[in-house]
């Protein structure tokens, strides 16, 4: 049997399996330490850009503000086209990786013994790596779909108070005045809703309670606001 792992035309198929038995072994360490390497790769990338500029806004008021707008913006999902296709990252990588190793060496392994006992000659690596390949690649596709409609889904739509900067709102409580400010009720692009406390964005100007207004967020976490109601 072990005669099978070694004659060179396995070579590929037996390294294969060597690594899955290796990952196996390093999983089971980790485990006992508390952690998991099958779970690495199992957290897409989601980054907040926040991206300040500083502009001076001229409202024909007595002092110009330095006003930090804010471009909140995520990068982040599973890949699309080829890999998309693969399955890679629907699930963490290293479960799609041996998954393909074990199909791609158990494959290949049979396909040699078979073509061995029906030919009676040694099969070509030419023949046993592509037939290995492509079975593999489908099969890891399969387990990838399988595996991710079990795993347990996290999804955060929380929003940090500070990217609130451009969205609208409707002064929900007093009025505005600056030195005075007023409780805005913001809903983000989530459909969560926050609580701001704001000021006009012009110094003589007067929000009152149920205007719509536009949400500019100033340096140092303070928000002014403009009324937009028609």
């Amino acid at each position: 049997m072990i005669e099978a792992f070694l004659t060179p035309n396995a070579y590929p198929f037996s390294i294969a399996l060597c690594v899955v038995l290796g990952l196996f072994i390093l999983e089971l360490i980790s485990l006992l330490l508390g952690g998991s390497i099958m779970a690495i790769g199992s957290d897409a990338p989601d980054v907040d850009l926040d991206l300040d500029a500083d502009f001076d806004i001229d409202l024909d008021v007595d002092a110009d503000l330095d006003i930090e707008p804010d471009l909140d913006t995520e990068i982040g999902g599973g890949p699309t086209g080829v890999l998309g296709w693969l399955g890679i990252g629907e699930v963490p990588f290293l479960i799609w990786l041996v998954s393909f190793l074990t199909i791609f060496g158990l494959t290949g392994l049979l396909t040699l013994n078979v073509g061995n006992a029906i030919t009676g000659l040694t099969m070509s690596l030419a023949i046993t790596v592509p037939v290995a390949i492509i079975v593999a690649t489908y099969a890891a596709r399969f387990i990838a779909r399988i595996v991710a409609s079990i795993m347990p889904k996290t999804e955060s739509t929380a929003m940090r108070t500070r990217f609130l900067g451009g969205h609208h709102g409707v002064i929900s409580q007093g009025t505005a005045r600056r030195g005075q400010p007023a409780e805005a009720k913001i809903k983000d692009r989530h459909g969560n809703t926050h609580y701001l406390r704001v000021e006009p964005l012009e110094d003589d100007v007067e929000i009152p309670q149920g205007r719509d207004v536009h949400v500019i967020r100033k340096r140092d976490g303070m928000f002014f606001v403009v009324d937009i109601t028609t």
